[in-house]
This record gives C-alpha cells, structure tokens and sequence, in this order.
C-alpha cells in the first residue's frame, strides 16, 4: 500500500472514526472532569459543547449522548466523592502544585459548601473553577451517600443537558451562518477565536510567552485566514474538464491565467532553473533536513527546539497528505513533471514553509550580528518563496495549491512554536519545583 494510499482510506474513513472514538472519548472526558486535580486538565465541559454540535451537523446520535454525557457526570462526580470521603483533604495538599489548584479555588469550593452542601454541588459543577473540586470536598465534609445522590443526578443531568442544548444552538447557528459565508471560513473564525483566548488565558495564567511570540500568533491567524479562503473555493470548484479548467471558484480564473502565462512564457533555462530548486525543495529532502536538525537538537538536549521541528514538520506533511486525499484535485495537464498524487495543496511549498520558518524562529535569536540575523530571515523568505514558484514555473501546481501550501505550512509551524513554549515552559517550572 503506498503513502497516499493511507491518507486515501483515512480520508474515507474520518467521519466514522469520529463517531466510533467521539463516543467513548466524550465519555472519558466528562468522567475525568469530576475527578479531583486530574479535571482539572480534562476538557469534559469543551466535549459536551462540541458534542451537541455534532448532533445539530448530523453525526452524533442525541441519545446515545446524552446518556453517555449524564452518566459520565454522576460516575465522574462519584469517584470524586469517594477519594475525599477516603483520603480527606491531604490528598489535594499533596498533588495541588502539579495540577494548577490554588488555594483561591478551594476557598471558593469550601464557601459554597459552607452556605448549603445541594446548592454547592448543583452551582459549583456549573463553575469551571469549582466544578473538579466539589465532589471531592462534599466527601471530605462526611455528607451521606443519600444526600449526595439526591444532589448528583439533579446537578449532573441539569449540567449535561445544558452543555449539549448549548452546543446544538450553536450547531444551529454555525448551519445558518456556514450558508452564508462558507463552512470552511467559518471554523477558520471560530478556530481564530479559540486561539486568541488560549493565548491570552495561558499569558495571563502562566507568563510562558515572549513578546516577539505575539508575531507568531499573528502570523498563526493570518495563516489560517488564508488557509480558509483557499479551502473554501476548493470546496467550491466544479471541474468542467479534469485538469484542464474550473467552473464556480473565484480563484479558478487566477490559476489558469497562472498557469497560461507560465506555459508561454518560460524557456528552457528557466525550467532547469526551477527543476533544480524543485527537486532541492522537495518533501523527502525537507523532511530529511528536518530529522538531521531534529537529532541535533536533540544530541545538544535542545528538546523544546527539537520538538517544534518534529511537530512543525510531522503536522504539516500529514494534513497536506490528508487534504490531497480529501480534494482529489487533478494537476495541469501541461505540466513540464509528471507527477501521479493530487495537486491541493502543494507539499513542496508547505513542507518549505513550515521548516525554512522553524528555521529562521530558532535561529535568528542566537545570531548576535543585526546584518546576519536580517540575511538568515531574508534567506529563509526567499528559500519558501522559491521552492513554491518553482511549482508554478514547471506547471505542476495551480496557484492555489501553492497558496495553500504556504499557508497551512506557516499555520502548523506557528502553532507548533506556541504549543510546545506552553508545555515545554510548564515542564520546565515543574521541574524546578
């Protein structure tokens, strides 16, 4: 079986894999949420939003979750009650450093359940603050296991089915508005919004970025930006001759104008020129490059920089190999290559992109010289700017295909980078601790 061949039946095989690993990971996730400590980290509350979403689209069935989505609760809220009921308090003095507790949110946790221990459990499940800690605190309070079941099945099922309505309202709203400015831009926009409050709770929270990685962050949204409009008019593109041209894409009438142009007016030399450039900017030498400087990094123990080259790398080659699969998209028939594997995106510009960036973000703080630190990044623009047009010059690419290579390539090296600073930086304090 080739390489393609793999994203080929993944592709054809992701909306059930969604539906055959959602269920139980729906189910895990709003179990671990009333665990103490470890809820903390777990995103039950996330998944039983996106789970009515998936009701309202279609692919999850509306029993089945919330069966699973109230039983979750009143399990996940019961092992919390047993721990505190078994170990008391000493248990989250113990392990509160490791899992972000504060003592700000026991207090909280421990004034709702002074006032009254049905209302505690009923609104702390509703505040993400408290929602890990109270099962654990009513347990350590030496309520009755009556008293707690009476409050548990109001407070849980009142919590699961107002998530899931909360995620059908908004699978509702995304339907009707996904009418109007295209599905594709509208989970760009919601994605951007997702990331921008990440950003900004993990700052405020943690400290953990630099300054010069806000650039990063706008880098990221204006990568995912165009990553959308180019994938939205794909989606959109009708071919009226494979290969050929395109009927019903605002980019269709750019990628043959592109395409016309190039076929008459590169020479020769021009296209050995690009041949060259293509074949040194190809996925296999990207990728190769990519493990030397990811063992490298390693053998000098630079994980974190190691790791944002595997992850920038890994990422982008398997969502371009996913989204060639899903587009089909065939290549210009005047092509100067022959090359069998789908067109969309392009994974000689998204491969450069991501690992010519990766290269300027880790070396250009080292370079103490100004002149040479502002020639490293000009190289490292010219060298993705390069390897994408040398695409267009041998007419293997449309347009667009490159575009997208760039930007989903720029778009999974920027959120490589700040992925990897949070947990790389929240290790790192652990350790120290």
């Amino acid at each position: 079986m080739g390489y393609t061949h793999i994203f080929a039946d993944l592709a054809k095989q992701i909306e059930t894999i969604a539906i055959i690993g959602g269920y139980p990971f729906l189910f895990l996730t709003v179990v671990l949420e009333g665990v103490p400590l470890i809820g903390t980290l777990v995103p039950g509350h996330v998944s039983l939003i996106v789970a009515g979403f998936l009701i309202k689209v279609g692919v999850f069935n509306v029993w089945i979750t919330l069966i699973l989505g109230i039983s979750g609760a009143l399990l996940g809220d019961y092992l919390g009650y047993y721990l505190g009921k078994k170990y008391g308090l000493s248990l989250i003095d113990k392990l509160k450093p490791y899992f972000f507790i504060t003592n700000k949110h026991i207090k909280k946790a421990q004034d709702l359940l002074a006032n009254h221990t049905g209302k505690a459990m009923v609104i702390g499940r509703l505040s993400p603050m408290t929602r890990a800690l109270m099962p654990f605190l009513v347990g350590t309070n030496k309520t009755s296991d009556k008293q707690f079941w009476k409050f548990n099945i109001i407070g849980g099922c009142i919590w699961a089915i107002s998530s899931i309505v909360l995620g059908f309202a908004f699978g509702a709203g995304y339907q009707a508005a996904a009418g109007f400015m295209g599905k594709f831009i509208l989970i760009a926009i919601c994605a951007a919004v997702v990331i921008i409050w990440g950003y900004r709770f993990v700052n405020i929270r943690f400290h953990v970025f630099k300054k010069y990685e806000l650039f990063m962050l706008i880098l990221n949204l204006l990568a995912l930006w165009v990553l959308a409009q180019v994938v939205q008019d794909a989606w959109s593109i009708q071919p009226a001759v494979a290969g050929s041209s395109f009927v019903g894409s605002s980019l269709a009438s750019f990628d043959v104008s592109v395409n016309l142009f190039m076929a008459s007016h590169v020479t020769p030399y021009m296209a050995s020129i690009a041949n060259v450039i293509t074949n040194c900017g190809g996925t296999l030498v990207i990728g190769g490059l990519s493990v030397i400087v990811t063992v490298a990094l390693s053998l000098r123990k630079k994980w974190r920089s190691a790791a944002i080259m595997l992850l920038s790398i890994g990422s982008s080659a398997f969502v371009i190999g996913l989204l060639k699969e899903f587009f089909m998209r065939a290549r210009p028939e005047n092509a100067l290559q022959v090359v069998t594997d789908p067109s969309f995106p392009s994974g000689h510009a998204g491969m450069a992109a991501a690992f010519f960036l990766i290269v300027a973000y880790l070396a250009m703080p080292k370079i103490r010289s100004w002149v040479w630190r502002e020639l490293t990044f000009v190289a490292c623009v010219l060298a993705i700017i390069l390897i994408g047009l040398s695409r267009l010059v041998l007419n293997v690419h449309w347009a667009s295909d490159v575009i997208a290579g760039w930007a989903l390539g720029i778009f999974c090296a920027t959120a490589s980078v700040l992925l990897v600073r949070y947990v790389g930086e929240l290790f790192h304090r652990k350790v120290l601790e």
